[in-house]
């Protein structure tokens, strides 16, 4: 994963874009073409967010936990694109993304 990409992750979590649709997009449509393998898996888990908040809106609760799920799994990959860890490692930690969103979104990360 580049590191132009996860600044733009960090600039993502830093201006709360999550919640943003059009945002969000443009987040999962950047991340769907980068050439790693690590990008598409957040792409998919991010877009299944994205399908979730076109479909109806969260629940106040529901917010918080997907928030406490997608920030914190976002800033580990980031932190290991820093720290220099092998792709194998990144794309174990972008994949305990959609494990933690899967029963969030009824399946669907």
């Amino acid at each position: 994963m580049r590191r132009e990409v996860v600044d733009e992750l960090e600039a993502f979590i830093a201006t709360e874009s999550l919640w943003d649709a059009e945002a969000l997009a443009a987040m999962v449509s950047r991340l769907g073409g980068e050439e790693d393998s690590v990008s598409p898996v957040l792409a998919a888990n991010l877009a299944a967010v994205l399908g979730r908040i076109r479909r109806a809106p969260l629940s106040v609760r529901l917010t918080a936990d997907v928030e406490g799920v997608v920030y914190p799994r976002l800033w580990k990959v980031m932190e290991g694109v820093w720290d220099g860890l092998p792709e194998t490692e990144l794309r174990t930690r972008a994949s305990g993304l959609g494990q933690r969103l899967a029963p969030l979104l009824g399946g669907s990360a």
